[in-house]
């Protein structure tokens, strides 16, 4: 009898932590979104005020901004693009990233490089304003769903423990 309660307890636990896990996916999302914000304001800064290439710009960007999965290296004859969105394909799923997010991620070091300053200035405008829409999306489901992953998660665990009991 004993080993069912604890059995009962830890699957209650275990359940728990599952929606705590999803709530927390969903707060690291939210961070994220809100260095990448950073990181595109400071790249305006140093594209409006340095004269290097958009390697370097990214990467000091990047280091301004914490953001590790920006840092990117020039490799010889491999486009800008190509290193850009090969490190965005490989942010790692611990952020909770949407579709959405790295598609708007994608397109945003797309013209990176491309256009004279103005042009990029401009681009990088346009995309601070959907990053923060998708900033407010985020802060939204936090609101709405955050208490309800951790509770159905307690719950789901709790009404599998009492069928095993």
């Amino acid at each position: 009898m004993v080993l069912k309660i604890i059995g009962a307890l830890l699957l209650s636990l275990s359940g728990l932590l599952g929606g705590w896990l999803c709530s927390s996916k969903l707060f690291a999302r939210r961070n994220f979104l809100r260095s990448i914000i950073n990181f595109v304001s400071v790249l305006a800064t140093q594209i409006r005020y340095s004269t290097a290439d958009i390697f370097t710009l990214v990467s000091l960007s990047a280091q301004a901004a914490k953001l590790k999965e920006f840092e990117l290296t020039e490799e010889s004859g491999v486009p800008f693009f190509s290193v850009w969105s090969n490190r965005v394909n490989e942010i790692p799923s611990r952020y909770g990233l949407t579709p959405t997010d790295k598609k708007l991620f994608n397109e945003l070091g797309e013209q990176l490089g491309k256009t004279d300053v103005e042009g990029q200035l401009k681009h990088l405008e346009l995309y601070e304003v959907l990053l923060k829409n998708q900033l407010s999306d985020s802060e939204n489901e936090i609101k709405s769903k955050s208490k309800l992953y951790k509770t159905m998660g307690f719950f789901v665990g709790t009404a599998a423990a009492l069928m095993m009991i």
